[in-house]
Formats: C-alpha cells, structure tokens, sequence
C-alpha cells in the first residue's frame, strides 16, 4: 500500500492514544505515532531500526520517521492482536507460561547482543541515555551521558539528585553518602541492551490458534514503546520493571519467568528513582 501522507495521518479517524504523542490506525496497514516531543520520536524510531537491522525481536516495522511544523512523525506497520495487559486476567496458567515462556527466549535474545567497542553506556547511536532519569533541560554530558565506565553511570544518577536537592534547598548529605557507596556497590555490570519498558500493555498477543496451547507457535508476540531503548547495566530492565509494578496481580512473580532478578541493585536505585521522580 502507499505510504500515508503527513495530512492521512493527521486526519485518521481512528485514535489509539491520546497522550503526549497520538497513536493513530490508518486503513489495514499503518500506525503513526506522532506529537510536539521530537527528541522521544526520532529517538524511538532510531532503536527500532537498530533492533529490525541487529536483532530478530518482533516489533513493528518502521517505514517513514521524519519531523514536520515542529512534530515528529513515526510510521510502523500494523500489529495484530491485544496487549497483554487486557488479556492477562483472562488467561489460564497453562497460556500465561506459553507466552512467558516465548517472551523468555526474546529478552534472552535481545539481552546476548554483544556489548558495543569500544563499552559505553548510552543511546544506540552512542548519545545520551533516553531514560528520564537522565533527563536535563539543557544538555549535561555528566548527567546525560552517554557514560563510558559504570562508576559514571552511577555518578550521572547522584548528580541528577544534587541538582534536584540544591533547587529545594535540601540538605546534601543524602547526595554525598551515595556519592561515595553507589560506585563501590554497583559495579561489574556490563553494557546490556535494554528496551526500558518491558510492561504487559507494550507486550502485542496474537492467538494462533483456537484448541488449548501446547507450545510457543500458538502464539505470536510484539514489542511496543522503544523509546527509552539503549545500553545500560544488566541490571536496569529489571529494576525498571520493578518501577511498572502495581502489586495488585501475580505480574511481579511472572516477570521472574522471563527476566532475571536483580533485587539487590534494584532495593538500591530505587530511592534515587523516587526522589528524582517524585
């Protein structure tokens, strides 16, 4: 089928989403993601031409990604199915541990891509780190990054809280206690490519098959939101699906199915993640 224009995509009748960015459907094909948040669009569209070129993940190919009258404009092709998320509580154990199970060898896969040479820590295009905890108004490579070593990467958190303490007028104590412990304690953490926001509504489910599940072919599965894709220590896919959690389900529990566990260095980043977000 033709490409969408930009006036197609601006004029589809049928919205997704309505956020900061808009998720639109046009005809049986296309979806547009498009919006004011430039940075976050291109940024998205470039991780996942760097997944559809490097690795197998399914995720949604990307056919146009541009900026227009100050938006950017993200075109991928049409994912069938419905997220996760809707259909969790109606699944019975044995399709939650099929689709577990497959969604186990896809992070397993996009986890084994050799770290980048010479390691950094950064956006795919070796530039600042997407995640928002990384975020200034104006650019701060010693927050920002993109980090070579991990003590950096530890340092660029601490230095996001000093600069939020100082514009409170709070104390820096809290700022210098982890300025000393946060390096010595993570460490040895290696570059790992991470989607950022493995949660069950950016997880696509397509039933293949109508008779009970017997292995992962009954089902097809697709990554969404790649935004804040990149390299980040191994432990970070974890500790940000720990910030996902609603404690109202067994989703905690299952997320252990398919990701390795990283309670520890989780327990410690996430009093930073609270005091930057909050």
């Amino acid at each position: 089928a033709p490409l969408p224009t930009t006036a197609d995509i601006e004029n589809a009748p049928c919205t997704l989403v309505e956020r900061s960015s808009k998720v639109v459907r046009i005809g049986d094909h296309f979806v547009a993601k498009y919006g004011p948040q430039t940075r976050l669009r291109i940024q998205e569209g470039l991780n996942m031409i760097f997944v559809n070129q490097n690795l197998t993940t399914p995720i949604p190919l990307v056919y146009a990604l541009y900026e227009e009258n100050g938006k950017a404009y993200l075109l991928m092709h049409y994912v069938a199915g419905q997220t996760l998320e809707h259909l969790w509580p109606s699944l019975q154990p044995c399709e939650r541990r099929v689709i577990l199970s497959k969604l186990r060898g896809i992070l397993d896969d996009m986890r084994s891509l050799p770290p980048p040479s010479p390691p950094f820590y950064g956006s795919v295009d070796r530039g600042p780190l997407p995640y928002f905890l990384f975020w200034t108004p104006e650019p701060q490579k010693e927050v920002n990054g993109p980090f070579v070593t991990e003590k950096e990467f530890c340092l660029g958190l601490v230095e996001k809280l000093r600069q939020i303490r100082a514009d409170n007028n709070q104390h820096m104590s809290r700022v210098e206690w982890l300025r000393k412990h946060l390096p010595a304690f993570l460490t040895g953490h290696h570059p790992t490519f991470t989607h950022g926001d493995i949660q069950k509504k950016n997880i696509m489910v397509e039933r293949m098959s109508l008779k009970v599940p017997e292995n992962e072919d009954d089902f097809n599965l697709a990554i969404l939101d790649w935004e804040d894709a990149g390299w980040y220590p191994n432990y970070f896919e974890y500790f940000l699906c720990y910030t996902g959690f609603f404690w109202d389900d067994d989703w905690p529990q299952m997320v252990e199915i398919c990701l390795d566990p990283f309670p520890v260095e989780t327990l410690m980043v996430i009093p930073i993640y609270h005091d930057i977000f909050m």
